[in-house]
């Protein structure tokens, strides 16, 4: 993952951990991506992060 690429999921991770309207498993997964991408030593699992934040996301916005 590029740096820029790296900068851009983190942005968007941490708007959505710190975004305070947000039902607290988003937040939680949002926490993790970030976490994953701050360590920046396994690709993938910042990737699975980012996934399981999107899949978070759309499973709360089924439930509305």
């Amino acid at each position: 993952m590029s740096g820029q690429e790296r900068r851009a999921r983190r942005d968007l991770a941490y708007r959505v951990a710190a975004h305070d309207g947000l039902p607290h498993p988003v937040q939680v997964s949002a926490a993790a991506a970030l976490e994953a991408i701050d360590q920046g030593l396994d690709a993938e699992r910042a990737e699975a992060a980012m996934r399981d934040l999107g899949l978070t996301v759309f499973g709360s916005r089924r439930g509305r």
